[in-house]
């Protein structure tokens, strides 16, 4: 913690101090608590060790632009899913939708493995891309009724972000041990192996969890309060932005780094371990600052500023120098960081557990910048070559600041 705190100078001692009680606070608020962040660090353990090696294990069976397809096809049916959630969630309720999709997931993942069939593999595949999100609404709807204190939310928030973000940061580490002889099943075997506890802390804690009625998802009228609460849209904007970057990065950059910079999978899984440690550094303190001293509109508009900026200069690195692209990745995330906690934080503080329309409505922006940024990413590539996409990716970035300067900062 002392090395988190060192970034922020001007934070006095007794800020620091308090910092740190809060966080101690948060662990000791309750066992339910306390199983939701384990719960999210073995759903994160297990996304984690498969997220970046995805698009080069398709590689495999299909072309990029099959690839980009399948991302495509498991988004839309995601999206319809999640827009629908609400509808499942009040006929089984959150507990019992959260078991089944972790048994789906772990099934997918089996199944991946255990078949050379093209079909099949794109069918496991599209079924994981519809799952991971649901399990992760079904976590939030659970962290929003274990929040009660809405002072507490972007510490609770960020404490939750930086666990999972912790698994992120080990997990290609991991990879870059398991990948030596380019074995993609060993890496999916042990992703496997998460899903067990997180079966039994969901079973054990959440099993009693009572019911709320939730509001259905009306497309035409949740779109409608977005619209009229300013914050609302603009931090909508906001993280879909940052999806967007996501989806870009998950994709494209695993592969643009191993098939035209030459990168082994043991230099690609190092260098990715170097690139995520911004969550686990920067998120905490961010995330209590901004409860407790600036807000979250200073850090959105930072965020954007490095991420645009430091993603643009990846289209002009022609080196193969692994220190060079640690770099500069490590600094895009940096970016990335403040803006994933404000966003999560300030929208947070905007909704409760029964609007899980409006989360809902929320989290569609994962799913739908897996739409959009393999369709942008086909158009591009249909007329600048690979490493300028990063170029546009950095303009988008960029072109967030306008959506965090039009918050209504909650400090």
């Amino acid at each position: 913690m002392t090395q988190i705190l060192i970034f922020f100078p001007e934070c006095t001692i007794c800020d620091k101090i308090n910092c740190m009680k809060s966080i101690l606070d948060c662990f000791k608020q309750s066992k339910t608590l306390n199983a939701l962040f384990l719960s999210n660090v073995f759903l994160s353990f297990h996304y984690a060790l498969i997220i970046y090696i995805n698009s080069s294990f398709l590689n495999n069976f299909f072309s990029e632009t099959q690839i980009s397809a399948l991302y495509i096809i498991g988004s839309i049916l995601n999206t319809l899913l999640l827009v629908n959630i609400s509808k499942i969630l009040n006929k089984i309720g959150n507990y019992r939708t959260a078991v089944y999709m972790i048994v789906f997931e772990a099934l997918a993942t089996i199944g991946i493995v255990m078949t050379d069939s093209h079909f099949l593999i794109g069918l496991y595949f599209t079924i994981h891309q519809i799952v991971i999100p649901v399990i992760a609404f079904n976590l939030d709807v659970f962290l929003e009724s274990a929040t009660q204190d809405e002072e507490k939310t972007g510490e609770v928030r960020s404490i939750f972000l930086t666990l999972s973000n912790v698994t992120f940061v080990l997990a290609p580490a991991v990879v870059a041990f398991l990948l030596i002889h380019n074995n993609f099943a060993n890496v999916y075997w042990l992703s496997l192996v998460f899903m067990f506890p997180l079966y039994y802390l969901i079973k054990k804690y959440f099993k009693n969890t009572p019911n709320s009625t939730i509001e259905h998802i009306r497309l035409k009228e949740t779109t409608l309060e977005y619209l009229k609460n300013k914050n609302l849209y603009n931090v909508f904007i906001a993280n879909f932005l940052l999806q967007l970057f996501y989806a870009f990065m998950v994709v494209y950059t695993p592969l643009y780094l191993e098939k035209s910079m030459h990168f082994s999978w043991t230099e690609i899984g190092l260098m990715f371990t170097i690139m995520l440690l911004p969550f686990v550094i920067f998120e905490i303190p961010i995330g209590a600052m901004a409860d407790k001293k600036y807000g979250e509109k200073e850090f959105l508009t930072v965020g954007f500023i490095i991420m645009g900026l430091s993603t643009m200069f990846i289209s002009f690195v022609t080196v193969k120098i692994f220190w060079i692209w640690a770099t500069i990745l490590f600094i895009t995330r940096i970016g990335a960081s403040f803006v994933e906690v404000t966003t999560d934080s300030y929208f947070f503080k905007q909704v409760d557990q029964r609007k899980s329309d409006v989360i809902s409505f929320y989290r569609i922006t994962r799913p739908l910048a897996y739409i959009v940024a393999p369709i942008l990413a086909t158009v591009f590539l249909q007329f600048i070559s690979f490493e300028y996409m990063f170029i546009m990716v950095g303009i988008f970035m960029v072109l967030g600041t306008r959506y965090s300067l039009a918050l209504v900062d909650t400090k």
